[in-house]
Parts: structure tokens; C-alpha cells; sequence
């Protein structure tokens, strides 16, 4: 979780001086027809700037995030963990 309203955050790409990353607003959906919407934010963090730009994703859209965020896909993606190559981490929700 990232704060106290409920917010998971999907994804980050961050370094020592800068970071962007994905949240979600856990909750109810926000019904748009048939399929479900929820509040989302990209949350940019720099030395010289911080800003969140809101947006929206779908409940299908999450669904596919989950599919391929198993943990077999995840070690594939870390060629190694040093400052100089990119990684991710798993975060339990």
C-alpha cells in the first residue's frame, strides 16, 4: 500500500534521483457500460519536480497486468540488479 486511501501501486521505475510509477485507487469500481473503471495516478519524482497526473483503468486492464506480472515473467526481466540495468521487484499486496 502507498497511503492511507487505499492505494496500490501497479508498477515503479525508479534510481537513486528519480522515480515514476503507477497507482491505483483500490475500491469500488467506477461503472462506464458493463465494465468497471477505477482512479489511477503516474507519479513522477525528481530531484526537481514531484507531480501526479490522474487517469483511468479498467478492470480488464488490471486483469491483463495480472497475467503478466507471474513471477516467472518478473525473473526473466531482471538481468541483474546493479544501478547500471533495470529491475523489478515483486510486492505483495
Amino acid at each position: 500500500m502507498v497511503d492511507a486511501t487505499q492505494t496500490l501501486e501497479l508498477l515503479r521505475f525508479a534510481d537513486p534521483g528519480q522515480s515514476i510509477a503507477v497507482e491505483v485507487e483500490c475500491g469500488e469500481p467506477l461503472m462506464s457500460g458493463e465494465e468497471g473503471r477505477f482512479g489511477a495516478f503516474i507519479v513522477v519524482k525528481s530531484d526537481f519536480v514531484h507531480g501526479r497526473i490522474g487517469l483511468v483503468v479498467s478492470a480488464g486492464d488490471l486483469d491483463d497486468w495480472e497475467r503478466c506480472l507471474v513471477p516467472g515473467v518478473m525473473e526473466a526481466l531482471n538481468p541483474g540488479k546493479d544501478e547500471r540495468h533495470a529491475s523489478t521487484e515483486e510486492v505483495p499486496a
